[in-house]
């Protein structure tokens, strides 16, 4: 309802610039002289005044920061070399940023006025970043038709307390990729799919059954969303130790201890090792996974299987575009913006960046060439963003120690999620919440 209604309140403003121009007989409508009563001088003048008007600006330059690497690095730099041969307002000057220290590059330098003027990320920083005044609103300056270019799902993670704050590029879940030759088809649910894994390992001596780096919040999200848990309740307040939060942390921890289908010491770099060696079936990751994977292998992708009758709903975070409040040139910026999260833009980032990219048109059409596209975009249609609450940003790692330390270690799910929720919730009063 709040996006329909910043789309109405949008387009009338637009509606009410378009009207309020002085129309052929507006009021202040001024009546050019006649040429004919010009001297040569005033001629000469007014030549010289039409040929300076008439002169092209200088395009402005923007900055831009990132942290994509390999295959989407490629894409986005192939996108902006198009962008500057192509537009006579703006150049962009693309640099990346590593990914770890990226949220603080933000956080310190763009107060300073040292920041970059438009940025690439995730959208779950939005609250922080917002209340911190990082960010500039687009609201105003995009209408109601661009923002039906994309895919709803990634426009409304990007509207906090009423302000559009980015355009999305691209959108990323976690699905599950599966090696053919040990598993040919996904079963449609986790109750199905574990006994099968049991067996395959069985057969295999040395293969593992799933491989995800199951100690994480981001990755336990579908089975948390299963079980009915969310991270904050309808009221806004932290929910870690709810009875679903504690049936989920069981379950996953029956994948390690009794089931024992899922090994313990994953990294992202381990996952991707097991699986391109073949000593995985199956692999719980997002389509940045596509880049690794070793062409040797038959390798499908499917939705993740239901549980218990239930959808396993991943996160969906959605990266977007956003335009720093402090930039100079913020018109360049926000036309920059639209250009990199538009039609052409999104069709190179698709094709050589294998991004499910949030263009509608273009992942539709995109989606008929590549299946694994058109998984993607299956699993967004029940994935629930994370949230952009800026209370979240106290949530992940104690939630990700809480995990490690059920799923693989000792401790029980309840007196870890009630120690957790007990640790966010003091630090969100910490912070003046």
């Amino acid at each position: 309802m709040r996006l329909q209604l910043f789309w109405l309140v949008s387009l009338a403003f637009t509606l009410t610039v378009a009207c309020g121009q002085p129309g052929a007989d507006g009021e202040g409508q001024t009546t050019a002289a006649d040429p004919a009563a010009e001297s040569p001088a005033s001629a000469e003048a007014s030549e010289a005044a039409e040929a300076a008007v008439e002169a092209p600006k200088p395009a402005v330059e923007v900055v831009l920061w990132h942290a994509y690497r390999a295959a989407e690095k490629v894409a986005l730099e192939e996108v902006v070399a198009g962008i500057n041969d192509s537009s006579t307002s703006v150049k962009i000057r693309a640099q990346a940023v590593p990914y770890d220290p990226f949220v603080d590059k933000v956080t310190i330098t763009i107060p300073r006025g040292q920041g970059p003027d438009l940025f690439i990320f995730a959208h779950n920083m939005i609250g922080a970043w917002a209340e911190e005044e990082l960010l500039e609103s687009l609201s105003k300056a995009v209408d109601s038709e661009t923002l039906r270019w994309f895919l709803p799902e990634t426009v409304t993670p990007l509207v906090h307390e009423g302000n559009l704050y980015g355009l999305p590029l691209a959108f990323k879940s976690l699905v599950l990729f599966h090696n053919k030759k040990l598993l040919p088809e996904v079963p449609v649910s986790m109750d199905l799919l574990v006994p099968k894994l049991v067996e395959i390992q069985k057969a295999n001596p040395g293969v593992h059954g799933l491989v995800a780096e199951a100690g994480l919040l981001y990755n336990h999200a579908p089975w948390m969303h299963a079980f009915g848990g969310v991270v904050f309740d309808e009221g806004g307040q932290p929910a870690l130790d709810s009875e679903g939060q504690r049936r989920a942390a069981a379950w996953v921890r029956s994948l390690h201890k009794e089931h024992k289908v899922l090994p313990s010491g994953m990294t992202g770099f381990m996952v991707s090792s097991l699986f391109n060696e073949g000593k995985a079936a199956v692999a719980l990751n997002g389509p940045w996974f596509r880049a690794e994977l070793s062409e040797s292998l038959d390798v499908g992708v499917a939705v993740i299987p239901s549980l218990e009758g239930r959808f396993s709903k991943p996160f969906l975070g959605v990266e977007a575009v956003f335009v720093s409040r402090q930039s100079k040139n913020k018109e360049a910026a926000i036309e920059a913006a639209r250009l990199l999260a538009g039609a052409s833009s999104a069709k190179v980032r698709m094709e050589k960046g294998k991004q499910p990219v949030a263009h509608r048109e273009t992942l539709e059409a995109g989606a008929k060439a590549d299946p694994m596209l058109g998984v993607f975009l299956e699993q967004a249609a029940t994935a629930v963003p994370m949230s952009a609450r800026p209370e979240m940003q106290l949530v992940w790692s104690t939630m990700d120690m809480a995990l490690q330390g059920i799923v693989y270690g000792e401790k029980k799910p309840d007196a870890a999620l009630k120690s957790a929720q007990d640790k966010v919730k003091a630090d969100i009063s910490k912070r003046g919440r």
